[in-house]
C-alpha cells in the first residue's frame, strides 16, 4: 500500500472524521495539523510534557501506559490520544504515550479543535461520543482492578486489552498491575489454560472466544 493511502485509511478510521468527506478531512488536517515522526521507543506524551492537542495517529503503534508502567491501551492508525486533556486547565497530562514502533502523528491545537467544531457539529458530536467511550472504558478497567478474586481479575484485564491480549509483559509487572500475589496467578493462570479460557506463549497472553476454545 502506497504512503499516501495509508495516510488517508488512518484519517478516514479516526473517530473525530466519521461521516465527514474524506477530502475535507484531508483538507483540514492539511491546513490546520502540524505532523511529527517518532522513533521506536520515543516518548510523545509524558505527564511533564505534552501539547494541549489532540494527537492522531497516522502510522505506527503507540502504548499508552499510567505511571508505574500500567497499560491502559495501544493505539494502532487511525486512533486518538490526548482528547480528555484538551481543554483542562491541569498542568500534568495523565499517562505516558510511548512510540511501540517508528509513528507519525498529526497533532490538532486546541485552538484549532476549537475552530473545527464551531465550523461543524458533526465534528464536534463525534469528538463528545469519544470522551463518553473513553469514560465506559475507564469504568470497566476499574471493574478489572477491583474484581472479587484472581480469576475474574485476569480475565477482567485481558478482556480490556486490543484484541484481548497482552504481550510483553513479566509476572512480576503483571501481578503489580492486578495487584495479586504471584503464586495466585500462577495458579489461575493455569487453571484458566487448562480450561481453554486464556493461551500463553512466553510473554504473551491472548483471551480466547469460545471458538478457538472448543478447537
Amino acid at each position: 500500500m502506497k504512503q499516501g493511502q495509508k495516510r488517508n485509511n488512518a484519517i478516514q478510521n479516526c473517530m473525530l472524521f466519521e461521516g465527514i468527506e474524506p477530502e475535507k478531512s484531508e483538507q483540514l488536517l492539511k491546513e490546520k495539523a502540524q505532523c511529527r515522526t517518532f522513533q521506536k521507543g520515543e516518548c510523545i506524551y509524558t505527564p511533564e510534557h505534552f501539547e494541549k492537542s489532540l494527537g492522531i495517529l497516522i502510522k505506527g503503534r503507540a502504548v499508552v501506559e499510567k505511571e508505574g508502567g500500567v497499560l491502559l491501551n495501544e493505539l494502532s492508525s487511525g486512533c486518538c490520544f490526548g482528547a480528555a486533556a484538551l481543554f483542562t486547565e491541569q498542568e500534568r497530562y495523565v499517562t505516558t504515550v510511548w512510540a511501540k514502533t517508528a509513528c507519525e502523528v498529526c497533532f490538532l491545537s486546541m485552538e484549532a479543535m476549537e475552530q473545527i467544531m464551531q465550523d461543524d457539529a458533526k465534528i464536534a458530536l463525534n469528538y463528545i461520543r469519544f470522551l463518553s467511550g473513553r469514560i465506559q472504558f475507564l469504568n470497566r478497567k476499574i471493574d478489572s482492578f477491583t474484581a472479587p478474586d484472581a480469576e475474574q481479575a485476569l480475565l477482567s484485564y485481558l478482556g480490556q486489552q486490543p484484541q484481548g491480549r497482552v504481550e510483553g509483559i513479566s509476572m512480576v509487572k503483571l501481578c503489580e498491575i492486578l495487584n495479586i500475589g504471584r503464586t495466585s496467578l500462577y495458579r489461575v493462570m493455569q487453571q484458566l489454560e487448562d480450561s481453554g479460557k486464556i493461551k500463553r506463549e512466553g510473554k504473551t497472553i491472548w483471551l480466547l472466544s469460545g471458538k478457538e476454545e472448543t478447537k
